[in-house]
């Protein structure tokens, strides 16, 4: 048989195939400048080449050359490769898509925007069945919650959910807070997402004064969520809080950041500078990044040592609520109410003179440079004065119920990547 006979049979044979590729959902060939057939370790292939269309049922592919393998129903694409399905677009450098499993393999850039997220990986798998991508090194995930990058991600486009695995780090950068942990389950659509593996949250931000101001918080489960566009961070099991002068120990944790708050619940005890502040809850409240207020509730307790050459004499303040202002994060006053009772020692010329224990309905403490200027105490006043020769010694006899003075308290401990952005912020300021 003549060379041209042999090429109009192989035409004829190529339509064929193509004709029973649309019967039988295999990749259709739509459109190419040119198409070269060639025997590749013994398996018959089409090479093609320039403005490349492949077609599967409602699945587009577009590349700059591809290889075809008609008996696996397969194509090696490489050159702007790009996979449309229904809203979804991905594309990659190079790739092998598999018509039986209908899975695509890509690497090098790869890109899956499906217009509410844009994922971005090094390789990756897309399933289009199962409307599911998996990708891998340098993954990053940009929606409008935030951005997400970690080593490995699982995102099922279908139901917008995801899970990331490994070195995760989850970003906002309109409010300055970072999540880092090792276990990250996300929901795009409603914005929430649940930490695992001893997540740490940062925020990290820049006082008016150009002083740099971090909040760390640490915990077993960190979850997130944004309800009409106000993020709350939720700290649950084993919880460590630390700010400037402020530490925090707790059971569960909720960070509103938008309003700068703070709510610790599970019998939390709290320090600042000097002070131990114990209570069933406490609120923290935060004004352009400084210390504003804190309301303890229920067996509200604080402690501070009088004079550190006297360790063991300690004042108190207790009762069933208390609040603290503070301005320019000192101290300005505390008020105690219901069963407010108060310890407080006594010192002349440095030299220790006894002790005051009083009690009221409510204690109200003013101070000057952290300094107590003024006690006020109102309804049901009971008080006694200690002289020193009685106390001596007997110190601990004098400590009120409850009475529990921690040497735990939470000390600044940034994951290695917060620090280097830390350590940037200090170096521009």
């Amino acid at each position: 048989m003549r060379r041209g006979n042999l090429y109009i049979l192989f035409v004829i044979l190529f339509v064929t195939s193509i004709s029973i590729a649309d019967e039988n959902d295999v990749i259709i060939i739509r459109n190419a400048d040119s198409l070269v057939g060639k025997r590749i370790d013994g398996e018959n292939t089409r090479e093609l080449i320039g403005n490349v269309i492949l077609q599967q049922r409602e699945v587009m592919v577009y590349c700059d050359r591809a290889i075809q393998y008609p008996a696996r129903n397969s194509a090696f694409l490489e050159g702007n490769v790009r996979i449309v399905d229904d809203t979804v677009n991905l594309f990659t450098d190079q790739g092998f898509y598999n018509g039986n499993t209908r899975i695509l393999d890509g690497e090098g850039n790869l890109v899956l925007d499906d217009g509410v997220s844009r994922l971005t990986a090094d390789f990756g798998k897309y399933f289009i069945d199962e409307k599911m991508a998996e990708f891998w090194e340098n993954v990053v995930v940009v929606d409008p919650a935030g951005i997400v990058y970690t080593d490995h991600l699982i995102h099922r486009r279908d139901k917008q959910l995801s899970r990331a695995t490994g070195n995760v780090r989850v970003v906002d950068p309109d409010r300055g807070t970072t999540i880092y942990g090792e276990d990250l389950e996300y929901d795009s659509e409603s914005g929430y997402s649940k930490m695992k593996e001893l997540p740490v949250l940062v925020h990290i931000d820049t006082t008016d004064t150009g002083r740099i101001d971090t909040l760390i918080v640490k915990s077993n489960i960190m979850e997130s969520l944004i309800d009409d566009d106000v993020r709350t961070f939720i700290a649950i099991d084993s919880v460590e809080i630390h700010r400037a002068d402020l530490s925090a120990r707790g059971t569960k944790t909720i960070y509103f950041v938008d309003e700068d708050e703070l709510s610790l619940t599970g019998t939390p005890i709290l320090w600042y500078q000097d002070n131990q502040i114990t209570g069933d809850s406490i609120h923290v409240r935060l004004e352009n990044q400084r210390l504003k207020s804190l309301e303890v509730y229920e067996r509200s307790f604080v402690i501070s040592k009088s004079d550190i050459r006297y360790p063991d004499r300690f004042n108190q303040l207790t009762g069933s609520t208390l609040t603290m202002w503070f301005h320019e994060d000192e101290i300005e006053m505390v008020e105690v109410h219901d069963q407010a009772t108060s310890v407080y020692y006594l010192y002349e010329d440095l030299l220790p003179n006894g002790v005051n224990h009083v009690t009221g309905d409510k204690i109200t403490l003013r101070f000057i440079e952290s300094e107590i200027h003024e006690l006020k105490i109102e309804g049901g006043i009971e008080g006694k004065y200690y002289p020193e020769n009685i106390i001596r010694g007997r110190e601990q006899t004098f400590n009120l119920p409850g009475f529990d003075w921690r040497a735990d308290r939470p000390v600044l401990s940034l994951p290695a990547a917060a620090g280097k952005q830390y350590q940037s912020m200090e170096a521009t300021n």
